[in-house]
C-alpha cells in the first residue's frame, strides 16, 4: 500500500469519478454523509461542478488521499474571507473508502492537513459532527473538544439527532499526532481510554483481500479452510493468555473479571454453548476439516509471529500492562469487526449455507467481546500509572493489530503459492 496526499486545484475527470464513487461508497456505508441515496451521473457531475467552482474561487481547498490510480479519501477545508477569521479552518468533509478505513490511514492524512494549515497560517481546526457517531468518537480520540451543540443537527428517517461542534488549534493535532513513545505526558485516564480504542479501531483485518475474497458472495472452500486453520492455532493460545494475565494482575476487580472470562472460555457456561476451542472445532468439522487434518495444521511463520508476540509479553510480569493491551484490547476486539455492518456469524451462513450452530464460535465472541473489550480497555487504563507504560501500551495496541494483518498476508501469500 502507498498511499499519497495531494492538494489539487483544479479537478481531472479521473479524480471526479473518484471523488463521486467515494460519496457513493459512503452514502452506502453510513447514513453520516449527508444524503440519502447514492448520486446519479447528473447529480454526481453537479457535485464535481460545484467543487472545482468552489476551488476556483478560493477559500476552499480539497486534498486527495489516492492509492496509485485510485482515489481512497478526500478531506474539504475551508477559510473565511473575513480578516479577524483567516486563522481558522473548518473541517467540511472527510471520507475514506470503505475497504481503507481502519488501515492507519488517518493519523497521515491529518499530518497532511497540518501541513496545509500550517502553510496558509490557520491555527485553529474545527468542525460539526453528528453527536456520538463513530466520526463523532475519532474526533474525539485525536483531541478535538465541543465548544457548542444543536439539538436539531440532522434528521435521518423523521428522527432528529443532536450535533457537536468542535475545535481544536494546529499544534496542539500535531504534538498528539506525532507524540509516540518520546511523550513525557500523563493522559488523564478517560482520554488514556479514547486513545487505546482508536488505535484498536484504526486497523481492522477484514478490509485485507483475503478475508474480503472468503465474503465476496461465492463459496471459496479451500481459501476458507486453509484461513480457518490459522485462525484455530490462535484459538488454541487464547486461554493460555488469559491464565497467565491472572496469575500476574493484582487482586482487585480485574482479576475477578479476567476469572470470569477463563471460565467462560473453558467452559461455556456464560453464553450456555461449550468450551471455546471445541466450538472452534465444530465449525472446522462443519467446512468438512476432519480432525487428523486440523491437528496436523501447523502455523504459518506471521501467524507464529503474532502467538509468540503476545505470549512473550503475558509471560513476563514486567509487561503485563502490555501483554493486556495485545490480549485484552488488540486481541479481542478483532471479533468485534464487522464488513459493512455485518459480522462473520452473519455473512457465512448465507455464502457457504452454514447453520446457525455451526458458527457459534464466532456469534458469542461478537456478542461477548464487546465488553471484554471494554475491561480490556479499563484494566489497561488502572494499570499504566506512567506515560512510558501508557504509551507502551498503545504501541503493543497497534502492533499487535499489524501482525493479525500480517497474519492474514502470511495467509494470503501461501495460498497464491
Amino acid at each position: 500500500m502507498s498511499i499519497q496526499y495531494s492538494w489539487p486545484t483544479l479537478i481531472d475527470t479521473g479524480t471526479g469519478a473518484g471523488i463521486v464513487a467515494l460519496y457513493n461508497d459512503a452514502i452506502e456505508h453510513t447514513d453520516v454523509i449527508g444524503y440519502q441515496k447514492p448520486l446519479d451521473k447528473a447529480e454526481g457531475e453537479a457535485l464535481i461542478a460545484d467543487l472545482q467552482d468552489a476551488l476556483q474561487r478560493g477559500g476552499t481547498a480539497l486534498m486527495v488521499i489516492s492509492d496509485g490510480d485510485q482515489c481512497i479519501g478526500m478531506v474539504l477545508l475551508s477559510s473565511s474571507e473575513m480578516p479577524n477569521c483567516r486563522h481558522i479552518a473548518t473541517l467540511s468533509k472527510g471520507i475514506i473508502r470503505s475497504d481503507y478505513q481502519k488501515r492507519g490511514i488517518v493519523r497521515d492524512a491529518f499530518l497532511s492537513i497540518s501541513d496545509y494549515c500550517d502553510a496558509n497560517n490557520h491555527t485553529l481546526i474545527m468542525l460539526d459532527v453528528r453527536e456520538n457517531s463513530r466520526p463523532h468518537k475519532l474526533w474525539q480520540s485525536l483531541g478535538f473538544t465541543e465548544y457548542g451543540r444543536v439539538a436539531d443537527y440532522a434528521r435521518v428517517d423523521g428522527v432528529s439527532h443532536p450535533g457537536v461542534y468542535m475545535q481544536q488549534t494546529t499544534a496542539a493535532l500535531r504534538a498528539r499526532l506525532t507524540a509516540n513513545s518520546y511523550s513525557s505526558a500523563f493522559l488523564p485516564p478517560e482520554e488514556f481510554k479514547l486513545k487505546l480504542r482508536h488505535e484498536l479501531e484504526s486497523r481492522i483485518t477484514m478490509t485485507h483481500p483475503i478475508v474480503k475474497k472468503i465474503l465476496d458472495g461465492t463459496p471459496h472452500w479451500d481459501l476458507l479452510r486453509s484461513v480457518t486453520l490459522q485462525g484455530y492455532q490462535l484459538t488454541k493460545h487464547f486461554l493460555e493468555y488469559i491464565e497467565t494475565l491472572y496469575h500476574h494482575c493484582p487482586r482487585g476487580v480485574h482479576k475477578k473479571r479476567l476469572l470470569l472470562n477463563m471460565y467462560e472460555e473453558e467452559t461455556g457456561r456464560f453464553s450456555k454453548t461449550d468450551n471455546h476451542v471445541v466450538l472452534m472445532e465444530n465449525f472446522i468439522r462443519a467446512i468438512d476439516v476432519k480432525d487428523a487434518e486440523r491437528d496436523a495444521a501447523m502455523p504459518l511463520p506471521a501467524t507464529r509471529a503474532l502467538i509468540d508476540y503476545r505470549m512473550d509479553l503475558v509471560r513476563n510480569r514486567h509487561t503485563f500492562h502490555m501483554g493486556a493491551a495485545a490480549v485484552m484490547v488488540a486481541s479481542e476486539g478483532q471479533n468485534l469487526e464487522t464488513a459493512a455492518g455485518e459480522a462473520r456469524h452473519e455473512l457465512l451462513p448465507r455464502i457457504y449455507n452454514l447453520a446457525e450452530s455451526d458458527l457459534q464460535f464466532f456469534s458469542v465472541h461478537q456478542k461477548e467481546d464487546v465488553g471484554h473489550v471494554a475491561e480490556g480497555i479499563s484494566l489497561v487504563a488502572d494499570i499504566c500509572t506512567t506515560p512510558t507504560m501508557q504509551q507502551e501500551a498503545l504501541e503493543t495496541v497497534r502492533k499487535t493489530c499489524d501482525l493479525f494483518y500480517g497474519m492474514y498476508e502470511g495467509m494470503h501469500q501461501a495460498y497464491a503459492a
